[in-house]
């Protein structure tokens, strides 16, 4: 099997102590771990693509494994192994994980084979570049291999709801060069949507501290994108947790009827995009 390097960002992810002791027991084990701290979400993810280019003729395969995935099983990473090697002309293989925030499959862990080239990192909101390169958007086993979101503290439930609404939004993107994407618009627009109602059927704390971070970011048209969560954090702390009762009525208003969610997007998107 191919020599692999994992690279992980690290922004105090819960999940992340839960990764390392599972990658100990791995069967495959022909793989370096490097994790990188401290990074605002762009430059991190500029480092990562860069040393994926650099790192080309010390390893085989490169796979990106976020901070906050865990892996559903000792195999996951020669199940993944494996898969590459029946496609060696492919360099670009784009996994589902199971994603607990919304209860479905979505795109979560990439690998690439080494070689493989990255273009524009200027972009702050959507952070992973497309490379130029074949690419296997993969449909079904071994993937789902790693779960997204199993092990989080209170704060990450926040700041993904925080997130996916900002890439709902796309705000300030023509000011900055950078075009609207629709098809992320509407991917983000349902996961906002499955939050809603799953915190409605569940009353899971999860997923109602992801739907305070979704009305956080309605109620903030000055924030175009997460470039340091520390920021945020101080938000959180001071905002939400600080008056956790009156977060909770809202969100549970937001959650029950349907009119407050809807005018709620009407007045962050507008008419035109809030019932797209």
């Amino acid at each position: 099997m191919a020599r692999l390097l994992i690279h992980t960002l690290n922004s105090g992810e819960a999940a992340l102590p839960v990764l390392v002791r599972q990658l100990a027991r791995q069967s495959f084990q022909d793989f370096d771990h490097e994790v990188v701290s401290g990074l605002s979400n762009r430059e991190g993810h500029t480092l990562q693509y860069r040393l994926f280019m650099e790192r080309a003729a010390s390893y085989e395969l490169f796979m990106k494994l976020d901070a906050d995935m865990t892996f559903r099983s000792d195999t996951s990473l020669a199940d993944a192994v494996r898969a590459t090697e029946d496609h060696p002309d492919v360099q670009h293989f784009a996994f589902q994980v199971w994603d607990y925030f919304t209860g479905a499959e979505t795109l979560g862990v990439h690998i690439y084979r080494s070689g493989i080239t990255f273009g524009d990192f200027r972009d702050d909101l959507f952070v992973d570049p497309d490379p130029t390169a074949r690419q296997i958007l993969w449909d079904g086993p071994p993937a789902p291999f790693i779960n997204h979101g199993e092990v989080v503290s209170d704060f990450e439930c926040f700041c993904f709801g925080v997130h996916k609404f900002l890439k709902v939004a796309q705000r300030g993107r023509s000011a900055g060069g950078l075009s609207y994407k629709p098809h992320k618009y509407a991917r983000h627009m349902q996961n906002c949507a499955r939050i809603r109602r799953l915190y409605r059927e569940t009353h899971a704390r999860r997923h109602q501290l992801a739907l305070a971070g979704v009305m956080w970011a309605m109620q903030h048209g000055t924030v175009s994108s997460l470039t340091s969560k520390s920021a945020l954090q101080e938000v959180f702390e001071a905002e939400v947790r600080g008056h956790e009762a009156s977060w909770c009525q809202r969100v549970d208003r937001m959650s029950d009827s349907l009119l407050v969610w809807r005018f709620a997007l009407l007045r962050s998107l507008g008419p035109r995009r809030a019932f797209a």
